[in-house]
């Protein structure tokens, strides 16, 4: 598992994740989930960003008065 998110983010989740009384499959369960759902947000902003870029295409030229 990669902590490249763990340290750009400095999130608290992945703290209380590692603090909690667990056993090592259900840590690694939480933490590929979490994993996971940080790359599905990721690929929704990336899709919202690039649908926002699209919208400057279908913008009708300004009339020049």
């Amino acid at each position: 598992m990669r902590k490249a998110n763990e340290i750009a983010i400095d999130s608290v989740i992945y703290a209380r994740i590692n603090e909690a009384h667990m056993n090592e499959s259900e840590r690694h369960s939480a933490l590929s989930t979490l994993h996971s759902v940080e790359s599905v947000v990721g690929a929704m902003v990336w899709m919202k960003e690039k649908f926002a870029a699209l919208g400057h295409y279908f913008l009708k030229p300004s009339l020049k008065h």
